[in-house]
């Protein structure tokens, strides 16, 4: 291991980066927390897919990191083969393409973060596209009153329990998603929970949501629709990527036994990780000088 007098010259050099020592990686990267960071070369998720549509089509704010984007198709996708018919389920904010500061969030910031409409269907059982962040009460129903066109119980949505429940196992049974949090409300995790309790087959995912599953300290309480949050991967963590909250215990084998391009997450493996963009550049003006004009 290397001490931290030696360690803390090359960490200096590669904190440098913004004057132009040190390139930044090429790949994408989530850099700092959630509510203060910033995302590098994000991964754009589309306005429409399997199983979703984007809920504001052509906004900027759909940018995530791979991981994030990959385990929402994944999830989308799941419900959809699971039930026919599903109304698409409709995606709001990701993060801005360079990450940052958003103006109707306090995270958001470095694409790990996500809000989507819940799974709804109408008085007859039918699914229906979620309809702006109606919050749904204890009786699991919501109404959207400004709807002049509803016609009787038109503007009535019931929140659908056997969809939301589908998504919310499939993200935490998923070992690539690395999902860390799902906000809900504590209404609507009550009512997940006990759907789950009657119907799930696998106790993993019962156990998982019990914790995942979480109203949110000091902001709104989530009864409108899922906030996903993923964890860092061991390659964002190495360039500056930062987690607050637990690493779950079904997780920290995946999650904490770190790694960097298959090597354990240690001192000497994080300057590796620190200095790889220098020795590649080296590496291929190298190439190119042995190349010779073209």
């Amino acid at each position: 291991m290397l001490r931290p007098a030696t360690l803390a010259p090359l960490l200096a050099l590669s904190t440098a980066g913004c004057l132009g020592l040190t390139p930044a990686p090429d790949e994408p990267v989530s850099y700092g927390a959630t509510n203060l960071g910033v995302l590098r070369n994000g991964e754009a998720l589309p306005d429409t897919g399997p199983g979703f549509e984007r809920a504001r089509p052509g906004e900027e704010t759909r940018f995530g990191t791979p991981r994030m984007v990959d385990v929402l198709e994944r999830a989308f996708t799941n419900v959809a083969a699971r039930f026919p018919n599903t109304a698409p389920m409709r995606v709001g904010d990701l993060s801005a393409p360079p990450g940052g500061r958003h103006h109707r969030h306090g995270s958001h910031r470095t694409g790990r973060d996500v809000d989507v409409l819940f799974y709804v269907t109408d008085p007859t059982g039918r699914s229906r596209r979620g309809r702006g962040w109606l919050a749904y009460n204890r009786f699991g129903y919501a109404v959207e009153h400004e709807r002049e066109d509803a016609g009787p119980a038109g503007g009535l949505f019931l929140f659908d329990e056997a969809r939301n429940w589908h998504f919310v196992r499939t993200l935490l049974l998923d070992e690539e998603a690395g999902v860390q949090w799902i906000f809900v409300s504590r209404g609507v995790k009550a009512r997940l929970l006990r759907y789950a309790i009657e119907h799930e087959e696998d106790p993993r995912a019962l156990l998982r949501a019990a914790s995942v599953l979480h109203q949110p300290i000091g902001a709104s309480p989530h009864d409108d629709h899922f906030h996903v949050r993923v964890l860092c991967t061991p390659r964002e963590r190495a360039y500056g990527c930062e987690e607050r909250g637990p690493i779950w215990s079904w997780l920290r084998d995946r999650e904490k036994g770190d790694t960097v391009a298959g090597e354990p997450l240690d001192d000497v493996a994080l300057v590796r990780a620190i200095t790889e963009p220098i020795e590649a550049v080296a590496e291929a003006q190298a190439a190119d000088a042995g190349r010779g004009p073209t």
